[in-house]
């Protein structure tokens, strides 16, 4: 317990201390997360830590980024990170248009009816575990193209989080809001409109972000094992070929894809949901 007390007793005074000292801007900590991050890279390479001596460092990276942006061909047939950008993103965003059109409107059938909850949730329940990944052969097989088998592994990735968000959204709702807008005499489309809806928005918004994300993780794992173009194709096909540089090029644009995605509906959301003081969809 003195142990305990000393060490608080030091963290408040060292706090006090720092009180008058002006902090950096946050700028200054992303940059310097950033910089950390390179030189560990940087460090793990140069000394071999775990086999790191086989992956290229920053700068080369970095060169192989900036000639990739450039219009540098990714592979033998001459095609960009353009031309394999635009399969992905086209197909991720059918995926996702898929599953926001989907499940949004039965996560709010089924978080409202108990009675179509009864019927579907079972279903729901025995696919929800299963994960994207092992749709691919499904895929393969049922689709006649590329294009749809890809699009139905996003899909299925991305539809159930944002459905479960949606029935909790709705299972959440104060059964005072409800009995109010019917006491007033408002009808059912008045009530989705003015409560449901709001109430449920937060819910769905957080379940669009984390489908989001499942769904850039699907894509790339449809792409390494179906298609012939695609950024998660592409990059392994660099790893087969031990082109490290175009796997970190593959990685990064990835990243970049999945933050500016996942950002935009953060925006989305918190301009919807801009009267949620509480900030639960944020």
């Amino acid at each position: 317990m003195s142990s305990s007390y000393s060490i608080k007793g030091y963290v408040t005074g060292l706090e006090r201390r720092l009180e008058g000292v002006p902090r950096p801007p946050r700028y200054v900590f992303k940059a310097g997360s950033v910089v950390g991050f390179l030189g560990l890279w940087w460090f793990f390479v140069r000394a071999g830590v775990l086999g790191f001596d086989l992956i290229s460092t920053p700068p080369e990276a970095l060169s192989a980024l900036v000639g990739h942006v450039a219009g540098e061909p990714m592979t033998d047939g001459g095609e960009s990170l353009y031309v394999h950008s635009y399969y992905t993103l086209y197909r991720v965003s059918l995926g996702l248009g898929l599953a926001v059109a989907l499940a949004i409107p039965l996560g709010l059938l089924n978080g409202w009816s108990a009675s179509a909850n009864r019927y579907v949730q079972p279903a729901f329940e025995l696919l929800r575990p299963i994960p994207p990944v092992a749709w691919v052969p499904i895929a393969l097989i049922a689709f006649s193209s590329d294009l749809l088998s890809i699009v139905w592994v996003v899909f299925v990735g991305a539809f159930f989080p944002l459905l479960i968000n949606t029935i909790e959204g709705v299972r959440s709702i104060d059964e005072e809001y409800v009995r109010a807008v019917r006491s007033l005499g408002g009808s059912d489309w008045e009530l989705l409109r003015h409560v449901i809806l709001p109430a449920a928005l937060p819910s769905i918004v957080t379940g669009t972000m984390i489908s989001v994300g499942i769904g850039w993780i699907a894509v790339v794992a449809a792409e390494m094992l179906s298609g012939n173009y695609g950024i998660g194709y592409i990059t392994y096909q660099a790893y087969r070929l031990m082109q490290t540089e175009t796997v970190i090029v593959g990685i990064i644009t990835l990243g970049t894809y999945g933050a500016v995605s996942s950002y935009a509906v953060s925006a989305i959301g918190d301009r919807l949901t801009d009267w949620n003081a509480d900030g639960e969809a944020r």
